[in-house]
């Protein structure tokens, strides 16, 4: 799973991200069903949107909503630049919890947020707040893999 990730996260695999999001469906799908749930990926920060030219996260999304007819939300952002937390030391990791993500508009209902891999789990942590402030009210979360 691994270099799957890898491959998805680096190279813009597109045939990875469909076989991926496919399976995600699948899952997700039978979990929460068919009805009329909105999904987004975590975003990408700025920079490393710039970077990769796209965000992999949303890419899945987009294959979700696809798939399971679900409506596919554009509007949430991270405006920030936060440092993989791979790479933060102790004292580092406590400053940084600050990560601000934001989402353009009202939501209501039921949101799934996918991202591809959770380190610590701040980031699916913040996003899902910045969600539920925007009125959403429940949040599913789902990953890909963990790196614990």
């Amino acid at each position: 799973m691994r270099l799957a990730v890898l491959r998805l996260k680096e190279s813009n695999d597109r045939e990875l991200t469909a076989v991926l999001a496919g399976r995600l469906a699948q899952l997700l799908g039978s979990r929460l069903g068919t009805g009329r749930l909105q999904v987004v990926g975590v975003p990408t920060s700025q920079r490393r949107q710039r970077w990769r030219g796209y965000c992999a996260p949303q890419r899945l999304a987009e294959r979700v909503a696809a798939r399971l007819g679900w409506t596919l939300l554009t509007d949430f952002r991270c405006p920030g630049d936060p440092a993989p937390r791979k790479v933060l030391r102790t004292f580092q990791l406590r400053r940084s919890r600050s990560v601000q993500f934001h989402y353009e508009g009202r939501l209501s209902g039921t949101v799934v947020l996918i991202d591809d891999v959770v380190t610590s789990g701040q980031t699916l942590h913040q996003a899902r707040l910045a969600l539920l402030r925007a009125g959403a009210e429940r949040v599913e979360v789902v990953c890909l893999a963990c790196s614990r």
